[in-house]
């Protein structure tokens, strides 16, 4: 992964990716520990390893408190994890068999597959969502279409 400029190549895995599209950077170092803590590499994790970790914790609530605020002091007046909409966007990935960053990049390059995405990842999070998603995959396809 390129972290300066937050992109994500084809060796990647997508779970950091989804996190950060749904406007949630500050989670990433989190879920990192999270995972770095059960033994594990986020830097690998694929849709199917973010969502175990969703099934581990119970669900979005739970997952917004015990991987999205791991290690964090309470504070009431910090932001939200939107944990559900990084769940419902791992799971429309995982529909559409998608677990890499080279795996999106193929998706997206068929024009059905690429509309049922960006209806989907629109639906959950908007056109910022859509676009900062794409845009975090794939540096050729920041600003078109």
């Amino acid at each position: 992964m390129d972290t300066a400029a937050g992109h994500y190549d084809e060796h990647d895995g997508l779970a950091l990716c989804v996190i950060e599209a749904c406007e949630c950077a500050p989670v990433i170092e989190r879920y990192r520990a999270y995972r770095a803590a059960q033994g594990e590499q986020a830097a690998t994790d694929g849709v199917r390893a973010l969502l175990r970790t969703f099934e581990e914790t119970g669900g979005s609530d739970q997952w917004a408190g015990k991987v999205g605020n791991f290690r964090r002091r309470y504070n009431p007046a910090a932001e939200p994890v939107p944990a559900a909409a990084i769940e419902r966007t791992a799971e429309l990935l995982y529909l559409h068999r998608i677990e890499t960053t080279a795996d999106l990049r193929r998706a997206l390059d068929t024009p059905a597959v690429r509309r049922q995405l960006e209806s989907g990842i629109r639906d959950i999070g908007g056109d910022r969502e859509w676009r900062l998603f794409v845009g975090l995959t794939d540096r050729d396809l920041v600003g078109a279409r």
